[in-house]
């Protein structure tokens, strides 16, 4: 896509550090385009249907956040524009209640610059996850597909299949493998990219 392109950009975040961040940055790579801020979030989507001027909406958020915005979903899905949730956690739980609008993106905070503005652009691009390099030993995938069976953390301790080390020890690296908080969160990871 060309750098020359011009793109209107609104950029929400409840920190305006992050705000002013990602305008100062984006302004520095794409200085065609025209990046509006917006901190309340009620705001979002009157601004939006006001201007329709609109090519992405970033919304900066958490898991912990995110359930504010579930209200204003549906209102999100009318849209004629991109919406990009960036966040950096539980990431598999808030594409569970976006993946069903078409114009919704969840990407995660843990990346560059440049393959932000590569994201907002469009392009398909590979990013590459550095936790993701280990893969996952036999112990770790029999404890994911334990886990994946519904079977508790309890249960398996109890189960004598494995020790209590082998199951904290494989939860801790599952977590690290997919990038998430809790082992459910992992489950689910597995599920959507077809591991198990």
């Amino acid at each position: 896509m060309s750098d020359n392109r011009i793109m209107y950009i609104l950029v929400h975040s409840d920190y305006t550090l992050m705000q002013e961040l990602l305008k100062n940055m984006f302004t520095m790579y794409r200085p065609s385009w025209v990046v509006d801020t917006i901190n309340l979030l009620s705001e979002v989507v009157i601004r939006i249907n006001a201007n329709k001027k609109y090519d992405v909406v970033l919304i900066d958020t958490s898991y912990k956040h995110f359930v504010h915005y579930i209200p204003y979903l549906k209102n999100l899905e009318t849209m004629k524009c991109q919406i990009v949730f960036m966040t950096d956690e539980n990431i598999g739980e808030i594409h569970y209640y976006t993946n069903n609008i078409l114009n919704c993106k969840v990407i995660n905070k843990n990346m560059t610059i440049e393959q932000l503005v590569h994201i907002i652009e469009g392009d398909s691009i590979e990013i590459v996850d550095t936790r993701r390099l280990g893969g996952l030993n036999m112990l770790e995938m029999n404890v994911l597909m334990e886990l994946a069976k519904g079977h508790s953390i309890d249960f398996l301790c109890n189960s004598q299949k494995f020790t209590n080390t082998e199951i904290e020890q494989s939860i801790r690296h599952i977590n690290a493998y997919f990038g998430t908080s809790h082992y459910l969160e992992a489950v689910y990871k597995a599920y959507t990219e077809k591991l198990i």
